[in-house]
């Protein structure tokens, strides 16, 4: 790592430590950076949803704008769901319909946990083939108008209260 600018002033302490006064940037050399830059900051959206919408199969979903770039998708269960037999839910898009959450993160057990916090673990995490790097996280580019969905297949649910929040710029 090099410097940038000039130091005012030094000075060196006791045990030979040189403290600088002034302006200095540190630069990174060798490093590649992605620009989320200009897009308005960060926004978030959400829906609550109960146990009713899922046996409903209602339509909960977030619109995404084109342009928008998704920085991370959540379920945050606010009263624990329960059901009659094995559930899951998923989330996604047009695309994928579990590229957000799979079956496996959203599943009859972590739901019926109040308070827990599904974070995204779908393919959408890690969709960077474009420069090689696959290990990357990524934030999703949605180069047209979308939403991000959720849905259970399951119509036995008997209680439960959750939030889909969906973080993007």
């Amino acid at each position: 790592m090099s410097t940038i600018g000039v130091r005012k002033a030094t000075w060196t302490n006791s045990d030979g430590l040189v403290i600088g006064f002034g302006t200095t940037r540190p630069a990174v050399e060798g490093a590649q950076a992605k620009n989320y830059a200009g897009k308005g900051g960060i926004k978030t959206a959400s829906v609550v949803f109960d146990w009713r919408d899922l046996n409903a199969a209602r339509a909960i979903n977030i619109p995404v704008i084109a342009g928008s770039r998704v920085v991370e998708v959540k379920l945050v269960v606010e009263s624990g769901f329960t059901s009659t037999g094995t559930n899951t839910i998923t989330v996604g898009d047009g695309n994928d319909t579990d590229g957000f959450i799979t079956t496996t993160a959203a599943d009859t057990t972590t739901m019926a946990t109040t308070g827990v916090v599904i974070a995204s673990d779908g393919v959408y995490v890690y969709d960077d083939t474009a420069d090689g790097d696959v290990t990357a996280r990524e934030f999703k580019l949605y180069s047209s108008a979308d939403t991000i969905d959720l849905a259970s297949a399951q119509t036995d649910w008997t209680a439960g209260v959750a939030a889909l929040v969906v973080t993007y710029i």
